[in-house]
Parts: structure tokens; sequence; C-alpha cells
């Protein structure tokens, strides 16, 4: 990871170590260059502290200073006994720690819970049940299970805590390390998902691509089983039947006449298309990924950001 920190914002954080050890997780100053402004798909990019490589406080055993316990943690990278950091692909993998022994979450493809005792800067993960996804993870491709598979390895067993800001550590004795970063996920249904990418197979580009200066396209799920949104250039409704894993877009029309140019008219057909079919999709704390389903090499879909988030 690469920090690039001004003087003024380093001392600035400095006055502020006390505030995050007794408030939470709090940002100070703005990463530039490398990695350190992480950018998260349907939106702009963030800026946030690089994770932390060593301990910012020692708290005695008995105590919990960090507060683990409580939000949505997304599984940003991994490193496996030392190795280098793997980003995870998106909507990959997620854990929570209820504060009462217990944590549960998604290693990549499959569920689980598991008991996590957290005392002062370690939680021990034991007891881990793996609950099967949708077709028993069939579903996920290669870059997902092989991501799992090192999520599995390191969560498991006693784990020291290190925290900056919104990301902490998870690291294991021999030296294996989980990236987390704090996040409140944004409700599938109700919230306005901006689409700034469509998909085709295995490749990926920015729904403007072909028609810059286009109008925000975006979709919001209804509790009534209907849809709503902007592809672009006209305002749509139609059904979407939303289920754990999957869903179900149908009836996708416009509502509005607009005229507009070649270029978007087209992207807006290629939005429809990708909203007029079942999907299977991915849900992480602000952002949605979702793909034809059953998915095959032709499969098309969107990423989108929540808005606000």
């Amino acid at each position: 990871m690469i920090r690039a920190r001004s003087g003024r914002a380093r001392r600035q954080c400095g006055a502020l170590v006390s505030v995050v050890l007794l408030a939470g997780l709090v940002g100070c100053g703005t990463d530039s260059g490398g990695q350190g402004g992480r950018e998260r798909p349907g939106g702009p990019e963030r800026t946030a502290a690089s994770p932390p490589s060593s301990p910012s406080s020692s708290a005695p055993a008995d105590e919990n200073p960090l507060p683990l316990a409580g939000p949505h943690w997304d599984i940003w990278e991994v490193s496996v006994e030392g190795g280098g950091l793997k980003r995870a692909p998106r909507g990959a993998a997620w854990v929570t720690f209820d504060g009462a022994g217990k944590a549960s979450g998604v290693f990549g493809c499959h569920a689980f819970r598991a008991k996590a005792d957290i005392r002062g800067n370690t939680v021990t993960v034991s007891d881990r049940e793996t609950k099967p996804g949708e077709g028993g993870g069939e579903h996920c491709d290669a870059r997902h299970l092989d991501y799992e598979k090192d999520v599995q390895r390191v969560l498991n067993g006693r784990l020291n805590v290190t925290t900056e800001y919104a990301w902490v550590n998870l690291t294991d004795a021999h030296g294996s390390k989980l990236v987390l970063h704090k996040g409140r996920p944004a409700p599938l249904v109700g919230s306005k998902w901006k689409i700034s990418k469509l998909s085709y197979s295995d490749d990926e580009w920015s729904v403007d691509r072909d028609a810059p200066g286009m109008d925000e396209v975006y979709v919001v799920l209804g509790e009534d089983g209907t849809f709503r949104g902007h592809f672009g250039c006209n305002d749509y409704r139609g059904k979407a039947e939303a289920g754990p894993k999957t869903i179900t877009f149908s009836q996708a029309a416009p509502t509005t006449d607009k005229r507009c140019s070649k270029a978007v008219t087209e992207t807006e057909q290629s939005v429809r298309e990708r909203l007029d079919q079942a999907v299977g999709y991915q849900l992480g704390p602000d952002y949605l990924v979702a793909t034809t389903y059953p998915y095959d090499n032709l499969a098309t879909g969107f990423v989108a950001g929540a808005e606000g988030k």
C-alpha cells in the first residue's frame, strides 16, 4: 500500500488518536497516489487511510477498545502467509461480529456463521459452519472460488486486530491477513442504484463509454414487485421479483418519449436489455453487481452503486 500524506494531515491525525480510540473509526486526511484512494464500483473514488501494518494501541487483554462488533465489514483484501495482498472480486466476501460471541457473513460464494470471541485486540473464530449458496456455489466463477478459499484459510482461529480509521486488519500467527473495510450495506429494495458499468461475458466498460454526457442511469426496486428507473434518455417502469440470489426483471417499458442522439439511444437499449431478464446478483455495502442467470459466456450485466453511499 502506498501512502502519501501532507505534514499538516499527519499532525491533524496525530491529534485525533485519543478520539479514534474512544469514538470509533474516524477518517482523517486524504491519500494521494498509489492505492490510497480505493475505487469502489458504481461510485467516485473514495479516499481513506491505508490499512495499518502495526497495532495502533496496546490495550489490556480483558478490554475491547476496537469497535469491531456491529458494523458490516467488507473483506476487501486477503494475504496468505505473508504473500501479496489479493483484491477481492466485487461482492466477494463480508463479515459481521455481533459482540455477543457470534460472527456471520459470506466467504465469497458460501455463507457462514461461527463463534467469535473478542478480547482486547484479538478475535478468536471457531466452530465455523458453512451454508451452501444457491446451486452449491457452482454458479460462482473461478475468481470468487479462489478468493473464498483464501478467506476460509485466514478467518479461523486467533487473529490479532489492528485498526486505522475505516480499515481493520485481522492477522494470524503465520502473517496471513484479512483487510476489512467498514460499511453499512445499502438495502437492495428502495435504494437508488446508479449504474456505472455494463458487462458482456468477462468484459466490462463505463455505461457512457459510447455516449459521453448522457443522463445518469439508475434503477430503484420497489416493495410492490416493480421497478422504476432512468436508462440514459427516458424513464422506465417494469416488474422486478427479488429473491436471495436473483432478480427477475421483466416488462421494462418507457414512461416518457424523449428523443436523444443515436449513441444515447443505442446505449439506452443496452441498459434496457439488461433490465429485462433474470440476473444473479451480489450485494455489497454500497454496490450491486448483476449478471444474466444462469450464467453463460453470453451473459450481460451491470455494476451499480448506491446513491449517497
